[in-house]
């Protein structure tokens, strides 16, 4: 079921809540919706609070076309966990998702106990110059946005994912709202997260789907509490087509955030074991 809330500038924002217990928050990626979390859901709700959100402009949430960024999203989503009044959450970010979750933890640390990003390379510092900005000439108002988003959004996928997948991006964007299309990768465009991930403190688990060029050593060398996960045989949608492995890499690092986040700024980010001396 649908609910609402209304932020501090007047925007209505929707999510919904499944399960009772310690809180989990699902930030699905850009032009996206709380839908991507269906899965998780079903798997975490038995146990956990599970609150998938829809961000400002997707979803059922108002699309008010203005200016977009991280810190706004990010803003919305502690607004809503102290609507709630929830305790300090667990947040977990898909896609452009990933971005909101680490500004959420640097900007609202009180609000965050651990953070999970899913396929979110441009958490990696100097990636998304690489790889968006080849894009951006596209993606303007006066360009085809729609063309090029769409291309660049069906690179993201693996030869083994569900071909319904690029299949059904025509379909899946067209009910995007123009201003949505521009404004959301406006947002994306203006994001850098070095500083965002030095003033992060909170375990971070970083599952990767097989995005090109992503060197995590650079996201450890601000945020020695990385832990870094990867699927098998899945891309960019592994939420829907492999929710095994998603879930079971979830479940481990919430119910040992803490433990696994020592071990990485110990080791330098390798586990080991600890073999007597003989």
């Amino acid at each position: 079921m649908t609910s609402c809330f209304t932020t501090s500038d007047g925007v209505k924002i929707a999510y919904q809540e499944t399960g009772s217990g310690d809180p989990i928050v699902f930030i699905h990626g850009i032009y996206g919706s709380r839908q991507a979390f269906v899965n998780q859901e079903e798997y975490f709700s038995p146990s956990f609070r599970c609150i998938a959100v829809d961000l400002r402009g997707h979803g059922e949430s108002d699309k008010p076309n203005q200016v977009y960024s991280m810190a706004r999203y990010a803003d919305d989503v502690a607004e809503l966990i102290r609507h709630l009044e929830t305790p300090p959450a667990v947040l977990v970010g898909h896609s452009m998702g990933g971005q909101v979750v680490i500004s959420v933890a640097a900007r609202h640390p009180d609000l965050v106990r651990a953070v999970a990003s899913l396929d979110s390379p441009s958490n990696v510092p100097g990636w998304q110059k690489r790889f968006h900005s080849p894009f951006d000439h596209l993606i303007t108002f006066e360009g085809p946005y729609r063309k090029g988003v769409r291309r660049f959004l069906a690179a993201a996928y693996l030869p083994t994912d569900n071909p319904s997948w690029v299949g059904g991006l025509e379909e899946r964007l067209a009910a995007i709202p123009d201003h949505m299309i521009v404004r959301a990768w406006d947002a994306m465009k203006a994001y850098e997260p070095t500083e965002t991930l030095r003033k992060m403190k909170c375990p971070y688990l970083y599952i990767d789907s097989g995005q090109p060029g992503l060197d995590l050593e650079l996201i450890r060398a601000v945020c020695p509490q990385l832990v870094v996960g990867k699927t098998v045989g899945a891309g960019h949608k592994a939420l829907q087509d492999v929710p095994d492995q998603i879930n079971a890499m979830l479940n481990r690092f919430i119910g040992h955030a803490e433990g696994i986040a020592a071990e990485m700024v110990r080791t330098g980010g390798v586990f080991r074991y600890n073999f007597p001396k003989i």
